[in-house]
């Protein structure tokens, strides 16, 4: 890290005023890192193996190359100006906290460099992590040439700088890698035309700035409009990727057969099924769920074979398959946690767990003896692994040295030699042939490197074992190889335009291939036999260093210091006590009942948020109301986020200060809370909430409208959830799957001759697709019964209202909750058992773009329709139905902040009477 950091300081004249806390993790199956400032400079970095393909991130050693990356963004984000500086000695670095928004004022104050949007974040980022690693990076990356050069030849409008925010980061295939793609694009073009020197001035922050924001800042540097800059780039990418498509049509192009009509957005490699006459392939596309299927070769149709959850960004996921016994492996948990792997059974349909929590992806089949080959990634290495058939455990053959990384596996029908890439720190990328007999023999990984030109990936053997197959971007375009192991000669098999990748042998004169465009790759078929020249490309990436020779400087050298485990510190557990940082201290005003409470806010947590600390006191000076309370508190402590303790004597609320409705509730509770989770896996989660409260001096619940029987009492609730959710690309909110709550309460009070009244209620809820993409119907089914006790009023339901607030940090759609009843006044119906179906259909959102007033935009529109009918009776009728609308119009705020302006009517029926209501709220900040 200090290697990276010393540089960055000078660069950007950085003057470190606290510490950097790095923390490894080591809970997925692929390497990533995250960054912040506020209230910390913190990276998380997680040490796997980063996810392979298409050339998307070259690097050479990974961990290196991470810090490089994030540190940018710490220095750029913790960059002060005196007036920040000013406040930050008061403050500190203020995070936004939805439970009292009047931190956004003070985050906008000591911290303003982290409001940008995201492609402007990671362009510096993505500008020097490329120089400081020799060249390994995504501004010398084919993947992007591919990207614009096929945006080109598409004849695709470019779009907007709020574009790639609000529409193609959602709905593109490509989604957050978006603002990588632009941003460092965007910031190669100014170095081209304006130099790095003006690139590094328009993210320094000096101390004479005064809350300067890109666009103006970006003004003062280069003297010119950003928006024109962003159409200039426009016309620049546009003109240099025409030339490389002149350059590339000086020779005739290979002629490719697509089969079917279809894209498919992301894919995984291809296995074919050679008695069907098809190929087998998982695929994650836009505005459907991950899936694998069957493409029949001769009719271009496809059939689902079975839906893939949680998909990784670019290999989807990982997947063989057994021809001879049709089976089908695939592996899930592909993008968080650790990887499980299934197999199906393509005649009967049934799949099964084969090993959960097997941390292995990359697999192939041996289809003689039906040996399951792949990779495991854990503690940072890369394990060769064989699970024998018929399947009971996994083997570990050989770990490679750390820093070398080895995927796409493909065994030949001979079952003997294995095709693999092997990656190594110095970032050359290999395709590489061993003997799986040795290793299973014990032997130590000896290989032979058939190529290492033009990073070579997705191996696959031909039928005889003569013919090895891969991709590469030797020329600059990934196009098809071919090993010939007769007289070890290399063949390129195609020229094409945008890029071939992932080739299988179908017959000894045609090759399946996937074909790149924007929208998707796509299936293809071409002829195996050479092409006769490859023309080379030109990249962007070497026009900056061409104008600019010096950025060969910037390559960080090789650490030579040779450290003995004895000058190693010694380790020491973390304390996470000794670790505790004030995010918060700021004066805040809020509100009780109808006073002003003036008071200090303060949090306090350790950066693994283990401790987590949340206090709000103030007083209310003003006697707007003589009679109620002077001192107010709210506190609360959090462990692990497992067990909490909660405790509020006349507890402030900052939306008291807005809202008819008043949270605010005279008197005290204290609260104890666990969270345990029965299962954690991903999409499927069990959790059980349980909470035990006791109220002292308190007259009214639910927002100061229900009064209760006594104002001492106690409340015992505990809730089992099990939610299995999944949504694709495109959409705003969940789209397939299930939730079920059940919650069981005992209410007690009079403790000196105790009473009691226990209540239960289910909730069954089912969320589908139907008409057209994104429309989703949810249906919700609920039900619940009191063992009444006439003494204890506080534990009947209480049914009405929408439940939104007029300035509100609640969710949103609080009609789906199963106490709203829109339409009746809120908590008017009270009853002791119920049963309520909802219906309900949420319509695609409205993504908009150019809706904006400086840096405030409307990101994006939702609307549902629905209808309730409830059976629970009470004095105001028994039999009810109502129908109702609302609409939530996202924004966005300096490109990190969001809210949420809602609207909603409804009407309500009984037997007995009808009623209507409508409301208008603003949700501060998301969930």
């Amino acid at each position: 890290a200090e290697q990276a950091l010393e540089p960055l300081m000078v660069l950007f004249d950085y003057i470190l005023s606290e510490k950097i806390i790095i923390n490894t993790y080591d809970v997925s199956d692929y390497g990533f890192s995250t960054t912040t400032t506020v209230p910390q400079n913190y990276i998380r970095l997680e040490i796997e193996p980063l996810e392979p393909g298409y050339e998307v991130v070259p690097y050479n050693e990974r961990i290196q190359w991470l810090l490089s990356h994030e540190l940018v963004h710490i220095i750029v984000n913790d960059s002060r100006t005196s007036i920040e500086g000013f406040f930050r000695k008061i403050f500190g670095k203020v995070p936004p906290d939805k439970i009292q928004p009047t931190t956004v004022f003070y985050s906008l104050i000591t911290n303003f460099n982290r409001y940008s949007p995201r492609w402007h974040q990671e362009a510096i980022a993505v500008y020097i992590e490329t120089w400081f690693s020799g060249g390994y990076g995504r501004l010398l990356g084919s993947f992007d040439e591919m990207y614009f050069r096929s945006l080109v030849s598409e004849g695709k409008g470019f779009p907007s700088q709020l574009d790639v925010e609000t529409l193609g980061s959602h709905n593109t295939m490509f989604l957050e890698n978006l603002f990588y793609i632009y941003g460092g694009r965007f910031v190669g073009y100014l170095s081209i035309v304006y130099g790095s020197e003006k690139v590094i001035d328009w993210f320094k922050t000096k101390e004479s700035d005064f809350y300067s924001g890109f666009v103006g800042k970006f003004e003062t540097v280069f003297g010119k409009d950003f928006n024109q800059a962003w159409k200039e780039f426009i016309e620049f990418e546009k003109l240099f990727q025409q030339s490389n498509i002149d350059f590339l049509n000086q020779e005739k192009f290979t002629e490719v057969k697509q089969v079917g009509s279809n894209k498919f957005g992301w894919v995984t490699p291809p296995q074919i099924d050679k008695r069907n006459g098809e190929v087998v392939f998982g695929y994650h596309r836009p505005h459907e769920l991950a899936s694998i299927q069957s493409l029949n070769l001769k009719t271009g149709i496809s059939k689902i074979h079975t839906s893939l959850p949680t998909p990784s960004m670019l290999q989807v996921a990982s997947t063989a398959y057994d021809e001879v016994n049709g089976l089908l492996f695939f592996t899930t948990n592909n993008n968080q946690l650790f990887r499980d792997i299934w197999v199906y059974d393509v005649e009967t349909d049934d799949q099964k767990m084969l090993f959960e929590n097997a941390r292995a992806g990359d697999l192939t089949v041996n289809l003689k003896t039906h040996d399951l080959w792949g990779v495991e990634h854990d503690r940072g290495t890369a394990t060769l692994i064989v699970s024998p058939f018929p399947y009971r455990k996994i083997i570990r053959l050989v770990a490679l040295p750390k820093g070398d990384e080895i995927f796409n596996l493909s065994i030949d029908n001979s079952g003997e030699n294995i095709a693999a890439i092997l990656k190594k720190p110095s970032g050359q990328q290999s395709l590489i042939i061993f003997n799986a007999n040795e290793l299973l023999a014990g032997s130590p990984l000896e290989y032979l490197t058939i190529s290492s030109n033009g990073s070579p990936e997705n191996p696959s053997w031909g039928t005889s074992g003569n013919y090895l197959y891969w991709n590469a971007f030797t020329n600059g375009v990934s196009n098809i190889y071919r090993f010939d192991f007769q007289n070890s000669s290399i063949k390129a098999l195609t020229h094409c335009l945008t890029g071939l990748f992932k080739p299988i042998e179908i017959s000894y004169d045609s090759i399946f291939a996937f074909e790149f465009s924007t929208d998707g790759f796509y299936p293809v078929l071409v002829k195996n036999e050479p092409a006769p020249f490859l023309p080379a490309i030109n990249y962007l990436g070497q026009q900056v260093i061409e104008k600019e020779p010096k950025l060969y400087k910037w390559a960080l050298q090789n650490d030579s210091t040779e450290i003995t485990p004895l000058e190693f510190s010694g380790e020491k557990p973390y304390n996470s006590f000794a670790n505790l940082n004030l995010q918060s201290f700021v004066p805040v005003v809020s509100g009780f009942q109808n006073q002003l409470v003036f008071g200090l806010f303060t949090r306090i947590t350790d950066p693994l948020l283990i401790h987590d600390f949340y206090l709000e006191a103030g007083v209310s000076p003003l006697k707007e109301k003589p009679e109620f309370p002077f001192w107010h508190l709210k506190f609360k402590y959090d462990y692990r986020q497992l067990f909490y303790v909660e405790v509020a004597h006349n507890g402030p609320d900052f939306f008291d200060l807005f809202n008819e409705r008043k949270r605010g509730t005279i008197g005290t509770y204290f609260k104890l809370g666990h969270t345990h989770f029965w299962k954690y896996d991903n999409p499927h989660k069990i959790k059980q909430a349980t909470t035990l409260t006791f109220y002292r001096g308190v007259e009214f619940i639910n927002d100061n409208l229900v009064r209760v029987s006594q104002t001492d009492f106690g409340v015992l609730a505990t809730n089992l959830n099990s939610k299995n959710m999944r949504k694709s690309i495109g959409s705003s909110d969940y789209e397939h799957g299930s939730e079920i709550n059940w919650t069981v309460t005992l209410y007690g009070t009079n403790f000196d001759a105790p009473l009691f009244a226990p209540n239960t209620y289910i909730e069954l809820s089912d969320f589908s697709t139907w008409l057209w993409n994104h429309n989703v119907f949810h249906v919700k089914f609920a039900g619940g019964y009191l063992l009444d006790n006439k003494e204890i009023v506080q534990a009947r339901f209480y049914f009405g209202g929408f439940g939104n607030r007029g300035i509100d940090n609640a969710e949103i759609r609080q009609f789906r909750k199963v106490f709203r009843f829109p339409g009746l006044p809120i908590y008017s119906l009270m009853t002791d058992k119920f049963g309520k179906l909802l219906l309900e259909n949420s319509f695609p959102p409205m993504r908009l773009s150019g809706w904006s007033l400086g840096h405030q935009f409307i990101n994006h529109i939702d609307f549902s329709v629905y209808s309730q009918s409830m059976y629970a009776p009470s004095e105001m009728g028994n039999y009810w139905i109502d129908i109702g609308a609302q609409m939530d119009v996202k924004l966005k705020h300096w490109y990190n902040l969001e809210s949420t302006i809602t609207a909603g009517i409804a009407k309500a029926w009984s037997n007995k009477l009808n009623d209507w209501e409508w409301f208008l709220s603003i949700k501060i900040l998301k969930d």
